[in-house]
């Protein structure tokens, strides 16, 4: 039993840290040659632009799905815009209509940008995994120290 709670955390720790490792890595690539600006979130609720077909807040098998866009303006007051999803097994999302946010965009190329929150939340998940890897590991040693059966 303990042996699969374990494997159980670890595959839910892999799943959790693995996705937020890319978007580190592509944030810290945009943040060498940063600005920093003021975006205001949109909440698409008509037709997804890209893909043709209501997206706006869809049903998904864990919860509800939204896509924000953050409409931000460069120096030369160009309007760009960025999207993210927010998903949410509950009612709640991360960012609300009309609220302002902080963006960093990379100055040679503005429409390289990301929210400053999302930064912070892909830290929080890889330190979530981190932490569910170790408590499967401390599981793993205590199951075999104690000699667990199977």
């Amino acid at each position: 039993m303990i042996y699969g709670i374990a494997l159980l955390l670890f595959i839910l720790g892999l799943s959790t840290g693995i996705p937020a490792i890319p978007q580190l890595l592509r944030m810290r690539e945009i943040k060498k040659n940063s600005s920093t600006t003021t975006g205001i979130v949109q909440l698409n609720t008509g037709a997804h632009p890209n893909a043709g077909t209501t997206t706006g807040m869809m049903s998904s098998i864990l919860g509800k799905v939204n896509h924000p866009q953050f409409l931000y303006k460069t120096p030369d007051e160009k309007e760009l815009t960025i999207e993210v999803i927010d998903s949410s097994t509950f009612q709640t999302y991360r960012y609300k209509s009309g609220e302002t946010v902080e963006i960093i965009y990379d100055k040679n190329a503005p429409w390289l940008a990301y929210v400053q929150k999302e930064w912070d939340n892909a830290f929080r998940d890889l330190w979530k995994a981190g932490g569910e890897v170790l408590i499967a590991a401390i599981l793993l040693a205590l199951g075999l120290i104690f000699k667990l059966p199977a």
